[in-house]
């Protein structure tokens, strides 16, 4: 009884699970094996979800099991589709055709050349069974046939399940293959199959949120790699290639444009991640998931990896650096949760900033995986940097750029100190950066030392000038900084230190979990999705996300500069987006500007004390993803433009404000709004259902070992031993079908001696 209702347990949780991503586009991976049999990972088969919409790619050994386990009847199944016709992936298309028929849904069925042969051959089989099956219901095969289309697809074709376009493309390998692309709106993934390294599938998976592939030449756990494996100077070698390996998968998922490589069709168990991902990340530097049986993408924050596996963000946000705590005007102790200002930057540790002095003019980040030119040189224009980059060859690369802004934002700590236009510490650790002052010779203020990045405002500032983002690691801020000079009309000049490496760094990769949250599986956090629409003080802001209950989740806080900083989106702004910095998938509340009458976005705390003026404790960091105002002589505008990072005093009298503050005339609202943040958590939420089936297996060794003589006399349920034995599907259970240590004491068990045995019969117990 109590295993039974464990069952249920688990078939209810599976159902809430899918139900969950119903309005996602998703791929479970039902096998990530191969054609070596392996206990812990079926054949090669992957099932596509959307909505009600269901498709099977691929139907390796163990898939109709595996999709047992998560309570999908094949009759639920829209879309069978095949990438190739070797055995591996094809295994048990015939018992889940024949089922479908049996059904009486409405499927697809495609796949490369011999697809339509191949029904066409099982039906011509198996036709006196199916007959037989379907008199049961009084129907024939002729009655269900117009239930399946089957298609035979050749060279680039598109075509739709449900509400899912599906493009496919031939692939190289040892016999006709397609990869398949499956898009809903902006979502997107990509099954590969087997291949060999094809210059069509890029194409195909041009900017997917998700590539499946083969993973040829991943490292097994505990092995050696063969270096000669690949090597092409073997000519002698004259078998024929079957699969990539790991060099020309990566620099696929690169050309692509991937936000996530999933590696799968494994033939072994365990995976040497590590080493495996130094391979990939050779050309490749985006996520990378090593696919398990039962994985769901995208993946879920309560999805627990094997015990030697580590979720890899391609954008990880690094910590600030704070270690201090502070109320309104002054440093405090530690405090603690219901505290005063508990939640604060430094109640929470990221990833601590992390560095390696290269000893030839560049630093690495090892956490950002990003190399960085150490010193900047002098001041020049964008121009000029930019051909500074494509002419370096520092540290004997040439695949040097100028950052954007968010991969230079990625080095700023606040921990730094400034004084009005007086700097005191700086902003950025100088034991492996050289941060040069502004030049007080030419008349320059020590923080007139920008740093530009790449990255340019679609809007314009001030009045009508072409803007480019900067961060000054003097005075811890990003604005906005004309190009040209507005009087002389001449090229303005910053510094730029130049960085390569991780060119996937700073940008996002949102789902909608559809609960009033956002993930960013890019960065590993989980945001409210709309703001609350109260503006606070900062104490206030800090309560409020300490206190927060959203999604059944209650550890949310107040972001940090950086992390808030990595949702801005720096291709939007009101100017040109109608919209503030954020992506669209994000609600915003609208607030009056200062003048009253026209439309402005809010600008947003973080939990980042700004150490600067009279009081370095009594400013906050918040980040303006609408217009950056200030007012010059008498004229409200977009002084620094959306997305800019600036600072507000913590507290005030709400009559006071806003007020206006700087010689660019900073709109200073105080009570600013607030987006909480929590981050992903892989290893310690709750349970889904592929760890369930995990337990589910243990628990059933265990009782099976401390059980072993009680059930040599008694039998399984009915139902079960129904539908493991009843080979014919008459409902009965004859002698010739059972088997094991029932068919010992089957005569004993069939009372009325009728040749079958029924439910009474089973669960009486021998005398």
């Amino acid at each position: 009884m109590k295993k039974s209702f464990f069952l249920i347990i688990i078939c209810f949780c599976s159902q809430l699970f899918s139900q969950k991503n119903n309005n996602n586009l998703s791929a479970t991976i039902i096998g990530s094996g191969s054609p070596k049999f392996n206990i812990e990972r079926s054949g090669p088969s992957v099932l596509i979800s959307y909505k009600n919409t269901k498709i099977l790619v691929d139907m390796g050994n163990g898939t109709q099991a595996n999709l047992n386990k998560l309570n999908l009847r094949i009759k639920d199944l829209d879309g069978l589709l095949f990438t190739h016709h070797h055995l591996d992936h094809n295994e048990e298309f015939a018992p889940i055709f024949i089922q479908s028929l049996l059904g009486g849904n409405k499927t697809t069925i495609a796949g490369p050349k011999q697809t339509t042969s191949i029904i066409n051959n099982i039906l011509d089989i198996y036709k006196e069974d199916i007959n037989y099956r379907l008199s049961k219901s009084e129907r024939t095969l002729t009655d269900v046939k117009s239930n399946f289309t089957a298609k035979n697809l050749t060279e680039n074709t598109s075509f739709y399940i449900g509400d899912v376009k599906i493009t496919c493309t031939p692939v190289n390998h040892t016999i006709a293959t397609l990869a398949y692309r499956f898009d809903v709106g902006n979502e997107s993934i990509v099954i590969s199959g087997d291949l060999t390294y094809s210059k069509s599938l890029p194409t195909l998976a041009k900017n997917a949120d998700y590539l499946i592939i083969d993973s040829g030449g991943a490292i097994e756990l505990g092995k050696k790699r063969n270096t000669k494996r690949n090597n092409t100077k073997n000519s002698h070698k004259t078998t024929q290639k079957a699969h990539v390996n790991l060099a020309e998968s990566s620099k696929m998922a690169k050309d692509a444009n991937v936000k996530n490589l999933v590696l799968t069709h494994f033939n072994f168990t365990n995976v040497d991640e590590k080493a495996t991902t130094t391979e990939i990340n050779k050309n490749y530097s985006g996520t990378i998931i090593y696919g398990e049986d039962l994985m769901v993408l995208p993946l879920k924050e309560n999805y627990k990896t094997n015990s030697n596996s580590a979720l890899k963000y391609n954008y990880p946000v690094v910590d600030t650096g704070v270690k201090d705590y502070y109320s309104n005007t002054e440093k405090i102790e530690k405090p603690s949760v219901g505290d005063s200002f508990y939640g604060q930057d430094a109640n929470y540790n990221g990833n601590q900033p992390s560095y390696t002095n290269n000893g030839d003019g560049t630093v690495t980040d090892n956490v950002t995986g990003l190399m960085w030119e150490q010193d900047m040189g002098t001041k020049m224009t964008l121009e000029e940097a930019i051909l500074k980059a494509k002419k370096s060859e520092l540290g004997g690369y040439n695949d040097w750029r100028v950052p954007t802004i968010k991969e230079l934002y990625s080095l700023i700590q606040f921990t730094g100190k400034v004084k009005g236009p007086n700097a005191i510490e700086m902003f950025i650790d100088t034991n492996y950066f050289n941060q040069p002052l502004g030049n007080s010779k030419k008349g320059e203020r020590e923080i007139d030392a920008q740093t530009w990045s790449l990255t340019k405002y679609v809007g314009k500032t001030m009045r009508n000038d072409e803007t480019i983002f900067g961060v000054n690691f003097v005075d811890g801020r990003i604005k906005g900084y004309p190009k040209y000079n507005p009087k002389t009309g001449v090229s303005n000049k910053m510094y730029f230190r130049l960085v390569r490496g991780n060119t996937n760094y700073g940008k996002n990769n949102f789902i909608d979990n559809k609960d009033g949250t956002i993930t960013d599986y890019a960065t590993g956090l989980m945001w409210q999705k709309t703001d609350d629409g109260i503006g606070k003080n900062w104490e206030e802001a800090l309560s409020y996300s300490e206190n927060l209950k959203l999604s059944a989740y209650s550890d949310w806080r107040l972001p940090n500069a950086k992390e808030l900083q990595s949702i801005v989106d720096y291709t939007r702004s009101p100017q040109t987006t109608n919209s503030p910095a954020i992506n669209s998938i994000f609600e915003s509340t609208q607030i009056k500007d200062p003048k009253g009458n026209l439309e402005q976005d809010p600008f947003y705390w973080t939990s980042t004390t700004h150490l600067d003026g009279k009081n370095p404790y009594a400013s906050a960091v918040y980040i303006a993803f609408g217009e950056a105002q200030g007012q010059m002589n008498g004229r409200l505008m977009d002084v620094h433009g959306a997305g800019a990072q600036r600072s507000d005093p913590k507290s005030g009298n709400k009559m006071d404000y806003p007020e206006y503050f700087g010689p660019q005339g900073d709109v200073r609202y105080v009570y600013n709004y607030v987006r909480s943040v929590r981050n992903i958590d892989i290893t310690k939420n709750m349970e889904t259902t592929q760890q369930s089936v995990k337990k589910t297996k243990q628990t059933q060794k265990n009782r099976q070992k401390n059980n072993s003589q009680r059930s040599q006399n008694t039998a399984p349920s009915f139902e079960k031993m129904l539908k493991n034995m009843d080979a014919n599907n008459d409902g009965k259970i004859s002698k010739a079908e059972v088997r094991g240590k029932l068919k010992e004491n089957f005569d004993k068990r069939d009372k009325n001696k009728d040749g079958y045995i029924t439910e009474e019969e089973l669960t009486r117990t021998n005398k």
